[in-house]
């Protein structure tokens, strides 16, 4: 969630991508968030998807919450 109080959809896979790559996007409800591809062979956690975002979004701290699901959400 954003600190205006939106929420923001994450979206991760894993892909024939040579490095983590984060796409914004605008799904047909409306809401917004991103999509994050993994190469195969990397290891997927929550700490390699908060680096991930980090080095796109410019975040430098991250804060766990549990929120609504994604699908319902899109």
């Amino acid at each position: 969630r954003l600190p205006a109080g939106d929420w923001q959809v994450v979206i991760v896979s894993r892909a024939d991508v040579p490095e983590p790559a984060v796409e914004p996007r605008r799904w047909n409800s409306g809401a917004t968030g991103v999509v994050v591809r993994f190469p195969r062979a990397w290891a997927l956690n929550a700490r390699a998807v908060e680096r991930a975002l980090s080095a796109a979004l410019g975040v430098s701290e991250w804060a766990r919450v549990r929120g609504p699901d994604s699908m319902r959400l899109r």
